[in-house]
């Protein structure tokens, strides 16, 4: 038997997987032994019902219709892309998932993993009123499409990772209608689980023998990784271009990119990234384990950490301590039950009593398979890593997005002061998201690497009186709209943001990003945009006076052009300290805001900041 790179590659995948259908073996001929003839993707038994029906398709799963959207865009929406993780499957690698008899309907908009309600849960009821929303059974994707793709072609694949902090967000919110429509290009928007249920690591819940990324606790890396592949056996159906695969996420799901891009399990399942205000990390599995008083400490909320809250909640100890030594003679098997039996909101619950939308608990974990054993910064410097084009990008006012709700009289009494207030720890996360990281990738890699800053602020005063270009502006998660072509997506969106005295240049921007991305997504270039009449964006290039940045912003503002300027933790700190404030209380805070947790953090440092120190702000 004699099987091609990529077979080979795709059967062993499918073991790691855990991936048992016969969708995943290949015949004596090295062929598909569900096809039964060659490589080619799942193709329409009866081309007449797709006339009668421009939806009609046929996958690995087998037949499936969806709906003709208002902007003529085709949509399959809820497609399972793996079996259901419930019962025996959570905390399991995703399975296959099953055959349907007849003719399956996608039309239903994905519903999220289970997640404290917020507003990314936006329109999802909550029923028991027990602030959980979502369900465990959420492993589904769904496809847009232009309406009319000439016989024979292939188009770019742009799968979209959405972000949330990895504890919240759903596909559903997502409609990549307006993209795959005005950009000739087919749009996947993928599920995956979140926070805890996503990522945990107890040597008790894996099965005899497990190995590898069955091994990894990394359940939700390999949920994008399992839809990646359902798009290698089945986007041409949809007319889409299985070689030509370009994943792109903003926040956590763009960190959730450069997982894909440092995932030796994910290579060759895409073939170009792009990071929107992402960043990169991971932890050890120590940190997923132990106790947080180990002699190699434990994250607060570890597995065994976990499992002492609830053997103190359900009463069968009295505290910490005494949890833990009943935990120490429990038997593996009852340590498992004990896991498994717990709800998914009485579990999330445990790491998060406050019901905000973020909770702390160990994600990423550098078990050697999903995750390389090496510090992220430097494996990129190394270019141990997926090499592909990639774009990474942030927004210039990022932080303000978190703080105007609780800063509303500094914007409206001292707007300079909050304008200054939010700039550092924004500015920060362009250091950390894409100046850190190009500068390690740009050498380490032949193929090109991109940066952009989104400056657009054009936003409307509130009901309130509130000038939301200063209380938002280009705030974290604003560019997604521009990028859809959905002026209903972000964190504000709708009339509660848009000017329509600017709207005309928020219009000619997002075409320009739109345009500029799906370049990218066709040819791996950004270059000009699609049809050749942007401003050119310059690949990053290390060293001075060199191209770096591309600005993006409405010809009001400036326009889209380069800049050569580039961002240190040093250049940062510099800035900082050399800042006047209005109030030293603000300088305190901003300090904590952009610093703590970085190399700069400097505690004698901080706490002379200001007259009388900091400690006690």
């Amino acid at each position: 038997m004699s099987l091609t790179t990529r077979q080979f590659y795709r059967l062993c995948l499918c073991v790691a997987l855990g991936a048992a259908m016969a969708a995943c073996s290949t015949d004596d001929a090295g062929q598909s032994a569900t096809s039964g003839a060659d490589e080619s993707q799942p193709q329409l038994a009866d081309p007449s019902a797709q006339r009668a029906d421009p939806t009609r398709r046929s996958i690995a799963q087998g037949q499936l219709t969806g709906l003709v959207q208002d902007n003529g865009s085709l949509a399959w929406k809820g497609i399972p892309f793996a079996q259901p993780p419930v019962g025996e499957l959570r905390w399991k690698l995703p399975q296959t998932p099953e055959l349907w008899n007849g003719t399956f309907s996608a039309t239903d908009i994905i519903q999220p993993c289970p997640q404290f309600v917020s507003g990314l849960s936006a329109g999802i009821a909550d029923p028991d009123g027990d602030g959980i929303v979502g369900s465990e059974d959420c492993l589904y994707l769904s496809v847009y499409a232009p309406d009319d793709i000439p016989e024979g072609e292939r188009l770019p694949v742009m799968y979209w990772i959405f972000g949330g902090g990895n504890n919240s967000g759903y596909a559903g919110d997502y409609n990549g209608g307006e993209l795959a429509q005005s950009q000739d290009v087919i749009v996947v928007t993928v599920n995956y689980r979140l926070g805890s249920l996503g990522w945990f690591y107890h040597p008790a819940i894996l099965e005899a023998g497990a190995t590898g990324a069955a091994a990894s606790g990394n359940w939700s890396t390999v949920d994008t990784i399992a839809g990646l592949q359902w798009v290698q056996d089945n986007i041409a159906t949809f007319g889409g271009d299985a070689e030509n695969v370009t994943i792109f996420g903003e926040s956590a799901g763009g960190g959730n990119v450069m997982s894909l891009v440092t995932s030796p399990m994910a290579e060759g399942l895409f073939h170009r990234a792009i990071v929107q205000s992402g960043g990169i990390g991971t932890t050890t599995l120590a940190q997923g384990v132990n106790y947080h008083d180990d002699n190699v400490p434990g994250h607060e909320h570890s597995s065994r950490e976990i499992i002492n809250m609830i053997l103190v909640r359900d009463g069968l100890a009295a505290d910490r301590e005494s949890a833990k030594a009943l935990q120490a003679s429990m038997s593996r098997d009852a340590i498992r039950d004990l896991l498994y039996s717990q709800d998914a909101a009485a579990f999330l619950k445990l790491y998060n009593p406050e019901a905000a939308r973020n909770y702390p608990a160990p994600k990423k974990f550098a078990d050697g398979t999903v995750f390389v054993e090496q510090d992220p910064l430097a494996q990129l410097a190394s270019g141990n890593y997926n090499q592909v084009p990639i774009i990474l990008g942030t927004n210039r006012d990022e932080r303000r997005i978190y703080l105007y709700a609780a800063m509303t009289d500094v914007i409206r009494n001292d707007p300079d002061e909050y304008i200054r207030f939010a700039h550092y720890p924004s500015v920060q996360w362009k250091w950390r998201g894409v100046d850190n990281l190009a500068r390690r990738m740009a050498p380490a890699q032949e193929a090109p690497v991109y940066a952009y800053r989104f400056d657009w602020d054009e936003q409307r005063v509130s009901d309130s009186g509130l000038d939301m270009a200063v209380a938002i502006g280009a705030a974290h998660s604003t560019e997604m709209a521009f990028i859809f072509g959905d002026w209903d997506v972000g964190f504000i969106s709708g009339d509660a943001l848009y000017d329509p005295a600017t709207n005309p240049g928020r219009d000619q921007l997002s075409a320009a990003m739109m345009s500029y991305w799906s370049s990218f997504a066709y040819t791996g270039e950004t270059g000009t945009g699609r049809d050749g009449s942007l401003p050119l964006w310059q690949p990053w290039r290390n060293g001075d006076n060199n191209p770096k940045t591309l600005i993006l912003d409405s010809a009001a503002d400036g326009g889209i052009r380069m800049m050569t300027e580039e961002v240190t933790l040093d250049s940062i700190k510099a800035d900082f300290m050399a800042e006047q404030w209005s109030d030293p209380t603000n300088r305190c805070r901003a300090y904590l805001a952009t610093f703590a947790g970085t190399p700069a953090f400097d505690r004698s440092e901080y706490m002379g900041l200001t007259e009388g120190g900091c400690g006690g702000r």
